[in-house]
């Protein structure tokens, strides 16, 4: 049951995983937000009945009031899906419904979006590449530089480099990107955290910060002059 408070956007992401689950589930509990999940209707209602759940959807105009309720964006998906079963033909109805939750946040429908998990490995062998949602989203508005940033309670761990095989990752570590992380990191702590005075503490890339250049020469010549 949702209550009063910021426009959540949820996808279900890959219709074969468990995101249709985690949302079922969320209809028994109460949110401080209003939840808009984004899918398809009848994968939904199956899975609640393959989970012993009672769900009631509703359109994304109305309000659920009872427990057991959720607000829905209809997707319809292009072929039946079953949870464990993977199937290519239904790669672009889960970029269709996260393609919905991107225009309604940059549109004004939504404050927010939460993502179910996609498998990255069949939208690939769909022949649509893709590298992970950061990216995906970046590219859709036309996001210079994405920042992902994992949190949980006080610790908040921003990544300057996302989803690339780990030989490119050293290529990648430059001052000017380093810098260009470290600003936006900053402000966001600053705007959207209000931690005013933020104190960040920078990893190394190699083993014992490179040991003064003996593992690898990072540290001395991009991070610490960043630093």
């Amino acid at each position: 049951m949702n209550a009063p408070g910021p426009r959540i956007a949820l996808t279900l992401g890959e219709p074969a995983g468990v995101g249709p689950d985690i949302a079922v589930r969320l209809a028994h509990q109460t949110l401080p937000c209003r939840l808009a999940v984004i899918g398809d209707p009848v994968l939904l209602s199956d899975r609640a009945e393959q989970l012993k759940l009672s769900l009631k959807l509703r359109d994304w105009c109305e309000q659920p009031n009872a427990i057991g309720e959720l607000s829905i964006v209809s997707e319809k998906i292009l072929q039946p899906a079953a949870a464990g079963v993977l199937d290519e033909r239904n790669v672009p109805h889960v970029l269709k419904c996260l393609d919905r939750a991107i225009d309604g946040c940059t549109g004004g429908d939504f404050d927010a979006m939460v993502t179910g998990p996609v498998h990255k490995g069949i939208i690939n062998a769909a022949g649509v590449e893709f590298s992970g949602h950061t990216e995906y989203i970046a590219q859709r508005t036309g996001s210079e530089l994405p920042v992902m940033m994992l949190t949980t309670g006080k610790l908040r761990v921003a990544l300057v480099t996302t989803h690339v095989p780990l030989n490119e990752v050293p290529g990648l570590i430059t001052k000017s990107r380093l810098e260009h992380v470290l600003t936006i990191l900053i402000d966001d702590l600053r705007r959207k955290f209000g931690v005013t005075e933020p104190r960040i503490a920078i990893c190394g890339l190699n083993p014992h910060a490179g040991e003064q250049g003996y593992l690898g020469r990072e540290e001395v010549d991009v991070i610490a002059p960043v630093i």
